[in-house]
């Protein structure tokens, strides 16, 4: 029962962390369709499932969800981005476990697959997919604009995602495993 609670602990603090980084970050630096230039909930986004497992991949698609509601986000918008969610916060979980990354990324073998594969691939193909399907969605009106929110998305979570993850797993990671948080929630 202790860790379930835990999880549901871990799952609510990723949850509001998030929420209040989406939404500060999609305020300060709007651009179109909600997408910002700066949106530093894409590292939280990154690193909450390798940190958690399921439970932290779970805040994270969520978290965005609310926060596009929260920032007048429509409909199409704040549900057709789901996928895109759920793919920028599964796979850097998926890939970390796959390549058996180290949380200290000490080896430059780790830093490599960790910067390329986990925190700007998933940012990658979940900018294609969430403007492809707000396209579909009506939400974007042209491919135009669908290019350009794609480059802003790149702009805004890639950056982001990269140097704060990176920091979190170099400096958060010790004091969530000695919290006991970490290896509570991680999937062994």
């Amino acid at each position: 029962m202790v860790g379930i609670k835990r999880n549901l602990f871990v799952f609510f603090v990723v949850l509001v962390l998030g929420i209040i980084l989406g939404t500060l970050g999609t305020l300060s630096f709007p651009i179109n369709n909600n997408i910002t230039n700066f949106w530093p909930a894409a590292a939280l986004q990154t690193v909450s499932g390798i940190f958690f497992g399921w439970w932290g991949i779970a805040a994270g698609t969520l978290f965005p969800t609310i926060s596009n509601a929260l920032t007048d986000g429509t409909l199409q918008h704040v549900f057709g981005l789901l996928p895109s969610n759920l793919v920028q916060s599964a796979l850097p979980y998926l890939i970390f476990r796959k390549f058996n990354l180290s949380m200290d990324l000490k080896k430059r073998r780790d830093i490599v697959i960790f910067c390329f594969l986990c925190a700007t691939l998933p940012h990658v193909l979940g900018g294609v997919l969430g403007c492809v399907l707000l396209y579909i969605f009506h939400a974007i009106s042209s491919l135009t604009i669908c290019i350009d929110t794609m480059q802003t998305w790149w702009i805004g979570n890639i950056p982001c995602s990269i140097i704060f993850s990176f920091l979190l797993l170099k400096f958060a990671a010790p004091a969530l495993h000695f919290s006991g948080l970490l290896d509570v929630c991680e999937d062994k």
